[in-house]
C-alpha cells in the first residue's frame, strides 16, 4: 500500500507548507529577535540535525547488520560448496588412481619395447577401460594417457585417439604449463582450469579432430596424474565437464545479479558459469587475492559496488568467488528510508505544533515582565508581577519585584538626603555672620586692646582672626590635612588661653599624607568633643592627633587620655551614629561627632564615617575613615 493512495502525503505536503509559512514568519523583522521564535527555530534546527544523524548512523547499522547476516548465510554456503568440492574431488582422486590400477597404461609406458600385437592388445584394453569410466562417471568428458616420448592415446565419448610420434613431442599438451608441473609432483593429483579441449587436442595435421573444428572453445577442469614404470614417466589426465563442475558449488546460480566462481592463486578466472569469462583476470585487486593466498580463510571486501567475498578451497589451490551487488542490501532499505522519510515529516509537524505551543506557554511569564519593564521606562515606577512560576523564571520575577521596589525607596532616600542637604545648606547660611562686619569689628578691639597694652588680649584676637580668616576666604569644601592641622593649631592655641595651657596636643602624620585632601573643619569639632567631654578642664589633659594610609583609605585617630565613658554610653553613641542622628539632636550636640559624621556620610557615602572606642577613666579614641583624595 502506498503512501499517496491513502492520503498521507498530502497531510504531510500541508504540514511542510505550514512549517514554511512559520519560518517566513520568523525572517520577518518584526519577529526575527522574538524569544520564542528563537527557541522554536533552535528546535527545529535540533531536531533536524539530531534526526539526521540518527537516520545516517540508523541507515548505516542496519546496512551494515545485513551486509554481516549476508556474510554469516554466503561463508555457510561455501563451506557447504567446499565440502562439496572436497566430495568430489575425492571421487576424481579414485578415478585416477582406478585407472593407473586396474589398466595397461603402465605397460604403454615402455611402448618401444613392446611387439606391435602386445601394443594393439595393451591399448585396446586401456580404451576399455577409459569407456568403462566415461560410462560411469557422467561428468567426465574425456581421458588422456600421453607417455614420455610423445605416444598419446585420447578417449572421449565421441571417438578414440591414439597419435605416435617417436621423433619428437608435437602435441600442444607438452607444451603447456600442465605437463612440467604434473611431472614436479610426482603421483600427487594436480588440478587445472582454464584449459581447453584444444589444449588435449592428438589430431595431426592430416586428421582434425571434433574439439578443433569446433569455432566455440570446450572449458575443461582436468586432474592430471603421474604414473611411473621402469624409471620412466607417462601422465593420465582426467578431463571433467565444466558445466557439471560449475554446478557443484554455483547454486546461486538462479540469482543474476550474484557471481560465484572459482579463481586460481594468480587472479586467472578457472570455473565460471558464463564459459567467456574463463581464462580471463577477473576485476578484483590482486592484494585482495593475496591476503587469502596468505592464510585468510575468509576474506570481504567492498569493491566497485559489490561486496565480495574470498574462500580458501581446502582441496583445490584455488579460492571460491562470491561477489554480491551492494544494491541487493540496500533495496530493503530503500522500502525504510520512504517510511522514515515520511515519519520525519509527521514528525517535525507535530514537533513544530507542540514546541510553538509549549515554548509560548512557558516564555509566557518572560513575556509578562518585558511588557512591566516596558511601562516602568516610561515612568511607572514602583510595578510588580503576581505569577507563581516555580522556575528560573519565577526567581527571575522575584528579583525583578524587589528590583522595582528597591527603586521606589531608593529614589525616596535620594529625595530625603537631597532635602537634609538643602536644611544643612540653610542652617549654613543662617549661621553665617557678614565676614566684613565681624572682621573688621575683631581688628577695631585688637587696636583698643594694643592702646591699653594688653597683650594677652592682642595675641587671643589675632589668633581668632587667623582662624576665622579661612572661614572668610575660602569657601572650598575640601582642603588639604596640612591646612586643616594649621588650623587646629591655632584653635588649641586660644584653648590653652582659656585652660592656661593645660591642654597639651601632639600631632604625628606622614608628609605624605598631609597633602591629601580632607573635609574643611573636620579635626576641630572632635578635638573640640574631647575638650569639653573628655579632658578635665581644671587639669587639664593630652590629645594625640595621628593619621596614616591603609588600602587607599586615610584613617585619622584622635586620642585623649580624658575621663572615658561607660560601656553603656559607647553603644548609645555607636547606635546613635549608625542611625545618623536627627536635626533635634544635632541641636543638641552642636557642631559634635554628630554632625561631622553626617557630613561624612553626604560626602563619600556609606563605607566611610565615625568608630568610638572609650574605656572609663583612661580615654577616648575616635578613628576618621575617609577615602585618598589627591590634590588636583
Amino acid at each position: 500500500m502506498s503512501f499517496r493512495s491513502n492520503g498521507l502525503w498530502r497531510i504531510g505536503q500541508k504540514g511542510m507548507m505550514g512549517i514554511m509559512g512559520m519560518m517566513k514568519a520568523f525572517f520577518k523583522r518584526k519577529y526575527r529577535n522574538s524569544l520564542s521564535n528563537l527557541l522554536f527555530v533552535s528546535f527545529l534546527v535540533m531536531f533536524l540535525l539530531i534526526f539526521t544523524i540518527s537516520s545516517i548512523f540508523s541507515y548505516s547499522g542496519i546496512l551494515n547488520i545485513l551486509k554481516n547476516n549476508a556474510k554469516e548465510n554466503s561463508l555457510q554456503q561455501l563451506k557447504q560448496y567446499d565440502y562439496n568440492l572436497s566430495i568430489f574431488a575425492g571421487e576424481v582422486d579414485q578415478v585416477s588412481r582406478q585407472l593407473v590400477l586396474d589398466s595397461e597404461l603402465q605397460n604403454l609406458i615402455d611402448y618401444k619395447n613392446v611387439t606391435e600385437i602386445d601394443r594393439v592388445l595393451q591399448m585396446e584394453i586401456a580404451f576399455k577401460d577409459f569407456a568403462q569410466m566415461l560410462s560411469n562417471y557422467k561428468f567426465i568428458d574425456s581421458i588422456s594417457f600421453y607417455g614420455e616420448d610423445g605416444f598419446v592415446i585420447r578417449a572421449s565419448s565421441n571417438s578414440n585417439d591414439i597419435l605416435y610420434d617417436s621423433s619428437s613431442k608435437q602435441n600442444q599438451f607438452y607444451r603447456s604449463e600442465i605437463y612440467p608441473a604434473v611431472k614436479s609432483k610426482a603421483l600427487t593429483l594436480t588440478w587445472f582450469g582454464g584449459f581447453t579441449a584444444q589444449d588435449f587436442n592428438i589430431a595431426t595435421s592430416n586428421t582434425l579432430s571434433k574439439e578443433a573444428a569446433d569455432s566455440k572453445p570446450t572449458y575443461y577442469i582436468s586432474a592430471a596424474r603421474s604414473i611411473f614404470s621402469n624409471s620412466q614417466t607417462g601422465t593420465i589426465v582426467v578431463n571433467v565437464n565444466m558445466k557439471y563442475f560449475t554446478d557443484i558449488y554455483n547454486h546461486a546460480s538462479d540469482n543474476r545479479n550474484r557471481e560465484m566462481y572459482l579463481m586460481d592463486g594468480f587472479g586467472k578466472i578457472v570455473s565460471h558459469s558464463d564459459e567467456a569469462k574463463i581464462g580471463s583476470h577477473g576485476t578484483i585487486p590482486l592484494q585482495f587475492i593475496s591476503a587469502t593466498n596468505g592464510g585468510d580463510k575468509l576474506s570481504s571486501y567492498e569493491h566497485d559496488g559489490k561486496q565480495i567475498m574470498t574462500y580458501k578451497s581446502s582441496s583445490f589451490d584455488w579460492i571460491l568467488i562470491y561477489e554480491i551487488p551492494l544494491s541487493e542490501f540496500t533495496k530493503d532499505i530503500l522500502t525504510l528510508r520512504q517510511i522514515v522519510i515520511m515519519m520525519f515529516i509527521f514528525s517535525l509537524l507535530f514537533g513544530a505544533i507542540l514546541s510553538r505551543y509549549w515554548i509560548r506557554k512557558v516564555t509566557m511569564p518572560l513575556n509578562r515582565l518585558t511588557t512591566v519593564m516596558k511601562k516602568m521606562e516610561l515612568g511607572n515606577l514602583g510595578l510588580t508581577l503576581d505569577l507563581d512560576v516555580r522556575n528560573e523564571f519565577g526567581i527571575l520575577i522575584a528579583q525583578f519585584n524587589k528590583m522595582s521596589k528597591s527603586i521606589v525607596e531608593l529614589l525616596k532616600q535620594k529625595e530625603t538626603i537631597e532635602e537634609e542637604k538643602r536644611r544643612i545648606e540653610i542652617g549654613a547660611l543662617q549661621s553665617q555672620i557678614n565676614p566684613h562686619f565681624f572682621y573688621n569689628t575683631l581688628n577695631t578691639i585688637k587696636w583698643m586692646a594694643i592702646m591699653v597694652k594688653a597683650d594677652n588680649i592682642v595675641e587671643s584676637l589675632t589668633t581668632l582672626g587667623d582662624i576665622l580668616h579661612p572661614m572668610f576666604k575660602k569657601n572650598d569644601l575640601l582642603c588639604s590635612i596640612r591646612e586643616e592641622i594649621e588650623y587646629l593649631e591655632n584653635y588649641i592655641k586660644i584653648m590653652n588661653y582659656r585652660y592656661a595651657g593645660e591642654i597639651k596636643a601632639k600631632i604625628s602624620i606622614p608628609n605624605d599624607v598631609m597633602e591629601c585632601q580632607i573635609l574643611r573643619f573636620l579635626l576641630q569639632p572632635l578635638v573640640e568633643n574631647a575638650i569639653y567631654h573628655g579632658l578635665n578642664s581644671r587639669n587639664g589633659g593630652e590629645i594625640i592627633i595621628t593619621a596614616e594610609e591603609q588600602n587607599h583609605e586615610i584613617v585619622l585617630f584622635v586620642y585623649d587620655n580624658g575621663e572615658g565613658m561607660s560601656n553603656k554610653k559607647v553603644q548609645e553613641i555607636r547606635e546613635f551614629l549608625k542611625s545618623k542622628g536627627s536635626e533635634d539632636n544635632q541641636q543638641e550636640t552642636g557642631i559634635g561627632l554628630m554632625n561631622v559624621n553626617r557630613r561624612i556620610l553626604l560626602h563619600f557615602g556609606d563605607p566611610y564615617g565615625i568608630q568610638i572606642e572609650s574605656e572609663q577613666h583612661i580615654g577616648t579614641k575616635l578613628k576618621v575613615t575617609i577615602p585618598k583624595v589627591q590634590k588636583s
